[in-house]
C-alpha cells in the first residue's frame, strides 16, 4: 500500500475494485520508441498514443487490442489529440508538420506545414471545429479543423510552445513555452489577454479545468501551478516530484489533477485542498503525459520506456487536517 501522507492527514478513498498500487495496471506495448502522448476517444473505447517511432497506435483501452496504427510522419510524433465529437485525430510532429486523420478508418485528411520548425503539441476546441499547434518556432497556429486552413498565427512566446488547451467555451486558449512564461489568447482577436510568470523553468505542459475556471501548468521546474483562468492570478503551487514535469491533465469531473514527471511517476491530487493522494512508479524512466479516460475509470500514462501504463483512478476522496504538499496563494 502506497504511503499517502507524511502528516496528520485522514484520507479515506474509493478506488474502484482495487487500491492504486503498482500491481493493479495494464501495460501496453508495441511502440518502437518513447511514448510522449496519449488521449483517449470520448467514448473512451480507444487510446492513442504518440511515440518517437513516427507512428500513433489506436487500441482498446479495456482489452490491449491494437485498432490502428497512423502511419505518415517522417519524424517522432510529438502529440496527438482526439476531437471531442470522435470523428478525427489530430498529431503533431518533429517533422514540421500536424496531420489531421480519419478516427474510424485512419485515413489521412489533411497535413498542415505551416511551421518552421518541429510540433510539441495540439489541441482540438470544444466543438471540433478548430486545432491548435505549437512549435519551436515559437508560435501557436489556429486552423480550421475541418478544412485544414490555417486561421491564425499566435506570436508572443519568445522560445518555444511545449502545450496548448482551448478553454471549454472556446473564447480563450492557453499556451506554455520554454520561455518560462504561460499566455493566455482571445480566439476572438487574437491576441495575448494575460501573461502568467511564476515558474522558473520550461513550462512543459498546460490544461484547461472542465469548468474553464482553473489553468493548471507543468514545468520543468518540478512544480505545478494553479491560476485562475479569468484574472491569471497564482491560487496555488503544488510540488512532490522530484523531476520536470512534463504532463498534465484535469479529471473529466474536475476533482483531480494528475501529473506526469521524469522522476519516473503519475501523482495524483485532489483539488478541494490541492493535496496529493497517490503516486503511481511503473515506468522505467521518465514519463511524459498523461491522460483521464472520459469515465474517470481509468488513468494512461506514456512512458519514455515505449509503453502506455493503464491504472483505475481514483473515484471518492474525504479528508482534513493540514496540507503538506501545496502552497496556495491568497
Amino acid at each position: 500500500m502506497l504511503e499517502l501522507w507524511k502528516s496528520s492527514i485522514l484520507l479515506i478513498a474509493v478506488w474502484g475494485a482495487n487500491p492504486p498500487d503498482d500491481s493493479v495496471k495494464q501495460t501496453i506495448e508495441g511502440h518502437n520508441g518513447a511514448v510522449n502522448s496519449v488521449a483517449y476517444s470520448p467514448d473512451a473505447d480507444r487510446l492513442a498514443s504518440a511515440s518517437d517511432d513516427g507512428t500513433v497506435r489506436i487500441v482498446d483501452p479495456k482489452s490491449g487490442q491494437l485498432k490502428l496504427t497512423l502511419k505518415g510522419h517522417s519524424e517522432p510524433v510529438m502529440a496527438v489529440a482526439c476531437s471531442p465529437d470522435g470523428t478525427r485525430i489530430a498529431t503533431a510532429s518533429a517533422d514540421h508538420s500536424a496531420r489531421i486523420w480519419d478516427a474510424e478508418t485512419g485515413k489521412l485528411l489533411h497535413i498542415l506545414s505551416k511551421h518552421s520548425d518541429p510540433l510539441n503539441c495540439v489541441a482540438f476546441n470544444h466543438d471540433s471545429k478548430w486545432l491548435a499547434t505549437g512549435s519551436d518556432d515559437d508560435t501557436v497556429r489556429i486552423w480550421d479543423a475541418t478544412t485544414g486552413t490555417e486561421l491564425a498565427t499566435l506570436k508572443g512566446h519568445t522560445d518555444s510552445v511545449n502545450g496548448v488547451a482551448f478553454a471549454p467555451n472556446g473564447k480563450f486558449l492557453v499556451s506554455g513555452g520554454s520561455d518560462n512564461t504561460v499566455r493566455i489568447w482571445s480566439t476572438g482577436t487574437h491576441h495575448v489577454v494575460h501573461t502568467l510568470k511564476g515558474h522558473a523553468d520550461t513550462v512543459n505542459a498546460v490544461a484547461y479545468s472542465p469548468d474553464g475556471t482553473l489553468i493548471a501548468s507543468a514545468s520543468h521546474d518540478e512544480s505545478i501551478k494553479l491560476w485562475e483562468a479569468a484574472t491569471g492570478e497564482l491560487t496555488a503551487t503544488l510540488t512532490g516530484h522530484d523531476g520536470p514535469v512534463k504532463g498534465i491533465a484535469f479529471s473529466y469531473d474536475g476533482t483531480l489533477l494528475a501529473t506526469a514527471s521524469d522522476d519516473g511517476s503519475v501523482k495524483v491530487w485532489d483539488l478541494s485542498n490541492d493535496e496529493e493522494i497517490a503516486t503511481f512508479e511503473s515506468h522505467a524512466n521518465w514519463v511524459n503525459d498523461v491522460a483521464f479516460s472520459p469515465d474517470d475509470a481509468q488513468l494512461a500514462a506514456a512512458g519514455d520506456d515505449n509503453k502506455v501504463h493503464l491504472w483505475p483512478a481514483p473515484q471518492v476522496k474525504v479528508h482534513s487536517g493540514p496540507k503538506s504538499s501545496s502552497t496556495r496563494t491568497d
